[in-house]
């Protein structure tokens, strides 16, 4: 019997296409079942690809699964903003907006808000899993080591630590933006040690930015779930927001850190993320990630 699926690439955290994050979309994905999902994602090759179910669910307005070319994962950033993007093209909710809808994901139920810019394109801030923490005894010589720089190149005033918002995620801070063009990270290193620590990637972050209008630089590593490097990763730069102000390193105003964060210029695929932590100095509470999302690629699927 032959299966037909809509399917799209979106460039999630850009508003031009060939810029921020690939990330593949299915619309609507009732009747696939998780063998199905994960040879659509392993033959659209993106870092993930994202499948809209319909749900039972008390609360929630649809089901969320995310899958890389190699496993499902829980929740993934970039691809959710695609995927509300995609939704809100066709309209699937209804023309009128601002509307917030209710995604349920492996981690519990996330609200999306879906609004227009003032340019009047379809953008989506999403909410992140509650943050967590953990400790880290990883050495700057270590760190360094993974990222292929020197110990001198990682920032002694800056913390490295973990953090999760739906998944869990190692940063390491780097002090100049010219070190992150220096990196020659060790991926086969990067995969075996995030395995052992337990998280889907190691987020370099600074705050030398390219544009004075960002707040901080990154670089992200998930060789792990098969990304060796991601161009704009929601999830991570959203646990980094929390984990700089669980910190202190960064202060809300009244009861909200608001941060542009620039992602991917290293490897040509220049992208920026809003970031909002809403908490007190040191007690961060909800995460939310947004951006816009243009479709580069739609078309059917015939299997």
């Amino acid at each position: 019997m032959t299966t037909q699926v809509r399917i799209y690439q979106m460039d999630a955290f850009t508003h031009i296409p060939f810029g921020g994050n690939p990330a593949g979309v299915v619309t609507n994905a009732d009747g696939l079942t998780p063998e199905q999902m994960q040879k659509i994602a392993r033959e659209m090759n993106c870092s993930e690809t994202a499948f809209a179910c319909s749900t039972s669910t008390p609360g929630a307005d649809l089901r969320v699964r995310f899958f890389t070319p190699t496993e499902e994962i829980d929740l993934c950033g970039h691809a959710t903003i695609s995927i509300f993007v995609a939704l809100g093209l066709e309209q699937r909710f209804g023309a009128d907006l601002p509307i917030t809808l209710v995604q349920e994901t492996n981690v519990g139920l996330l609200p999306v808000m879906l609004t227009k810019n003032s340019d009047g394109m379809i953008q989506a801030l999403m909410t992140q899993a509650a943050p967590q923490f953990r400790e880290c005894d990883l050495s700057r010589r270590d760190a360094a080591k993974l990222i292929g720089l020197e110990e001198a190149d990682i920032d002694r005033d800056l913390p490295i630590g973990l953090a999760y918002t739906g998944v869990w995620d190692l940063f390491i801070p780097i002090k100049t933006r010219e070190a992150f063009e220096r990196m020659q990270p060790e991926t086969a290193l990067i995969a075996a040690h995030n395995r052992g620590l337990g998280v889907t990637s190691t987020h370099c972050y600074s705050f030398d930015t390219v544009h004075e209008s960002s707040h901080l630089h990154t670089r992200d590593f998930s060789p792990a779930v098969g990304i060796p490097e991601d161009p704009a990763t929601g999830t991570a730069n959203g646990a980094l927001g929390a984990f700089l102000l669980r910190h202190g390193v960064l202060v809300p105003k009244g009861e909200q850190l608001r941060l542009t964060v620039e992602q991917g210029f290293e490897i040509g695929r220049p992208s920026f993320l809003t970031v909002e932590v809403d908490g007190e100095p040191n007690s961060p509470r909800t995460v939310r990630v947004g951006g816009t999302a243009v479709p580069i690629l739609q078309g059917t699927m015939t299997f």
